[in-house]
């Protein structure tokens, strides 16, 4: 397929022209960056309570934690300046397996479940929203999930336009814009924030399509098989974590004080992303997830959205260009180019 002559080809040719490190040293020393997403918060409780120590010491490796924006977050991955990092599946595949680095998702954490919405006024559904402009940041998440929203409301793309806004404008936007009907698709805490308004609500949200918006950590694939340690130290300490955060008592509710603590909201606001998070809270519930049908499909999805955008690089002639392994073996796309796997856990 000819690359379309927009911002994703754009800037899948300028990764592509980068130089990025083709594999990363297994010398005993990590760093597991994190950025502020719900899902994800849970790092700095690993690193505060020293629990993520505890399982590093038992592996004989050291583990860094450092906190990144999202985006810088990924690009310290790729230039091999940490190990470790939190991506979606779409991101993972468009912005890492896209430059050529082989990746394995080692833990899949959650799912979104409702903590992506696409929001409107003057409209209580997407057919409502017919020959409008929704706002949001294009070529992420935000964009699929309006593009399963239009798909699953029995509507055509084509009646519909997606226009760029990025984050820090999409609350502002939105406030600001008078027009009697509007829409926005964004996620918790600018989801939560914007529900407040009179008159907004959602049309579309993320638990309409539960296991699509998957968030997990990965790592490069040629380290995990030199020094599968790392990935067996941070899958043991985050399940104890998440042990805890399926509990009660004072132990959980110090837990969910940090999470909120670095997510930058109040407990109540942390509790009610939470929510609206699917956890697998053990390696079981995570292992089932990884090898079902749903998953499989779930990922044909966004990798087929992926192609259609231009996001999977200029080279990409079908949506089978970039080879995707399952946790049981199974290769969607081509098998000699396998850029992207799945793994069930395995801790110590």
């Amino acid at each position: 397929m000819k690359a379309k002559l927009t911002l994703a080809a754009i800037t899948a040719a300028l990764t592509a022209a980068l130089t990025v490190s083709a594999s990363a040293e297994a010398d005993g020393d990590y760093t597991f960056g994190w950025s502020n997403y719900i899902g994800w918060c849970p790092v700095k409780y690993l690193a505060d309570t020293g629990i993520l120590e505890k399982h590093a010491k038992a592996n004989n490796i050291k583990i860094a934690v450092k906190e990144f924006g999202y985006v810088s977050s990924i690009e310290a991955f790729k230039t091999d300046n940490i190990d470790v990092v939190p991506v979606t599946t779409m991101d993972a595949l468009t912005l890492i397996s896209q430059a050529g680095i082989d990746t394995t998702f080692f833990v899949v954490g959650d799912y979104s479940n409702g903590n992506d919405k696409w929001l409107a006024t003057g409209a209580k559904s997407v057919a409502d929203l017919k020959g409008s402009t929704i706002y949001g940041e294009e070529f992420t998440v935000s964009h699929y999930l309006v593009y399963r929203g239009i798909v699953l409301g029995g509507q055509k793309e084509s009646d519909f336009k997606f226009a760029h806004r990025a984050e820090k404008g999409i609350v502002s936007g939105f406030t600001s814009d008078d027009a009697a009907k509007k829409s926005t698709a964004t996620w918790n805490p600018h989801a939560l924030g914007l529900m407040q308004q009179p008159g907004v609500n959602s049309v579309f949200d993320s638990s309409k399509i539960p296991g699509e918006i998957l968030d997990g950590f990965v790592m490069r694939t040629d380290l995990m098989k030199a020094d599968p340690n790392l990935a067996k130290a941070i899958s043991g300490a985050w399940f104890e974590a998440m042990a805890t955060l399926n509990g009660s008592g004072q132990e959980t509710e110090d837990m969910i004080a940090t999470i909120a603590q670095a997510a930058n909201v109040t407990v109540d606001e942390a509790k009610a992303q939470l929510k609206t998070t699917h956890f697998y809270y053990t390696p079981e519930a995570m292992s089932d997830a990884l090898t079902t049908k749903a998953h499989k499909q779930a990922t044909t999805l966004v990798r087929d959205f992926c192609f259609d955008q231009a996001l999977l690089g200029e080279d990409a002639e079908s949506a089978d260009y970039i080879g995707i392994q399952f946790a049981d073996g199974e290769i969607l796309g081509d098998k000699a180019n396998v850029k992207l796997r799945f793994t069930t856990p395995a801790s110590k």
